[in-house]
């Protein structure tokens, strides 16, 4: 069954409705190399698999975003988990409180290995060399060959459900 131009906007409106009931973690995507640095807040990242040379995890962005542009470039990015208090730099990221060079003003940052910017304070930090990309709709598949990972147990992440930020509860 094909839908018409009326079906397919009522489509999409559904999923963006549906998919905004889904609790995700926040995170901010960084790099650093010969294209320059950046950073963008991001919801879509997953883990992909552990039984490969090096696991894989994916983050989605959008083909407009700079970030993605200087990311490809680089070929190297960290996915760095925000916590419960962090909900100021999401909207940093996200472009929402200041402009791109300013973005690493805020926020304690150390360096990976691999020199990328890193959260010193984040619950989980995955350094990833850029492996794999695809292009699907409006957004970039970034696949990351993770090369290092650390974990927290002492800070809860932060959420974002409903349009909005969210500590998860009984954490």
């Amino acid at each position: 069954m094909t839908a018409d131009f009326d079906d397919t906007e009522q489509l999409r409106a559904g999923f963006l409705d549906a998919m905004a009931r889904a609790a995700n973690t926040v995170f901010v995507v960084t790099t650093d190399g010969p294209a320059g640095k950046a950073g963008v807040t991001v919801t879509a990242m997953s883990s992909v698999s552990a039984d490969v040379d090096r696991p894989r995890l994916l983050i989605c962005l959008h083909h407009e975003s700079s970030t993605a542009q200087v990311i490809r470039a680089n070929g190297a990015f960290c996915v760095n988990m925000l916590g419960e208090g962090d909900a100021g730099l999401a909207q940093r990221f996200a472009g929402k409180t200041a402009p791109d060079a300013d973005r690493f003003a805020e926020g304690n940052w150390g360096v990976t290995r691999a020199g990328l910017p890193m959260l010193l304070s984040a619950p989980a930090v995955f350094d990833c060399a850029l492996s794999e990309e695809t292009l699907v709709g409006t957004h970039h598949v970034l696949f990351g060959a993770v090369h290092e990972a650390h974990a927290r147990e002492d800070v809860a992440p932060l959420l974002y459900n409903a349009r909005g930020y969210a500590r998860p509860e009984g954490l």
